[in-house]
């Protein structure tokens, strides 16, 4: 189902035997956030990339977390209609740390410190892949 995966690093093949399968194309974060700024749209139908580097993004936010994170989440929602109409397939966004979903939903960041996702990805759900793996998803609107 087209949206956002949101995949700890350690699930991956080959990481995990018989994980997730990672997507062959490779973006960091920033330049992804840069594509989805273009007036064209970047991607053709059926593309299939993962994501990395929004741990270290939202780290080296420091006191302007909130507004990174705002604008983050405002870029994704605005091109939300054309992942879903052109994309066809889901975006893996890859963690490093390990993903926890409670009453918040965030990325471990070392000792007792964690990045809260939820201003950006909202309470996505969890999904179970092959062989015990999980993984988060969120529709491409973040809702």
């Amino acid at each position: 189902m087209p949206g956002y995966h949101l995949i700890e690093a350690r699930m991956l093949t080959p990481s995990h035997q018989d994980g997730i399968e990672p997507h062959p194309n490779r973006k960091g974060f920033l330049d992804y956030m840069r594509e989805l700024r273009e007036e064209t749209f970047p991607f053709p139908p059926g593309y299939r990339f993962r994501i990395e580097g929004l741990e270290d993004l939202l780290l080296a936010a420091g006191d302007r977390l909130q507004e990174v994170e705002g604008f983050i989440h405002a870029t994704l929602v605005r091109r939300a209609g054309d992942l879903d109409a052109v994309m066809g397939t889901p975006v893996q966004i890859i963690f490093r740390q390990r993903l926890q979903l409670a009453d918040d939903f965030w990325v471990e960041a070392g000792v007792n410190r964690h990045l809260s996702l939820r201003r950006i990805f909202g309470t996505p759900i969890r999904q179970q892949g092959p062989n015990g793996t999980e993984f988060f998803f969120t529709g491409f609107n973040l809702t």
